[in-house]
């Protein structure tokens, strides 16, 4: 019994040294993170000889909690910006990793670019497409 009575003060201080770590590193909320472009944006492309679209699934990375609330409250200007850049173009200029990794730039570019007229803050770090279908 005396070797158990020993052995538990320093397990014990370990298990609270890690859950102290654990709450430490989740921060403010599990943040820096992700916010998904919902629902999905679909657009119009310029085909004159039949109807097509452009489906794109997207992430959002943000830093912190407060450019998080500014991206949620502000998704119509987000997605205003991303209608525009997308709607009308060429389907045969939307296909292929290079011309997707371009346009994601540029977008990327144009949404930092909304958010600060609108913020004074550009608020999105980064943007992944996580589906991009032409039908």
């Amino acid at each position: 019994m005396k070797t158990s009575t020993y052995i538990l003060p320093p397990l014990l201080a370990m298990m609270l040294l890690f859950a102290s770590a654990q709450v430490a590193w989740a921060g403010d909320g599990d943040y820096p993170g992700y916010i998904a472009l919902e629902p999905a944006l679909v657009v119009n492309l310029d085909n004159p000889r039949r109807a097509q679209f452009l489906q794109i699934q997207a992430q959002f990375y943000v830093e912190t909690a407060a450019d998080a609330e500014r991206v949620q409250r502000h998704m119509p200007v987000i997605r205003d910006r991303m209608i525009t850049y997308f709607g009308g173009r060429d389907p045969d200029k939307v296909r292929g990793a290079q011309e997707r990794e371009r346009m994601r730039a540029e977008v990327l570019d144009h949404l930092r670019e909304a958010m600060e007229e609108t913020t004074g803050a550009p608020s999105v770090s980064n943007l992944y497409f996580t589906g991009f279908v032409v039908q």
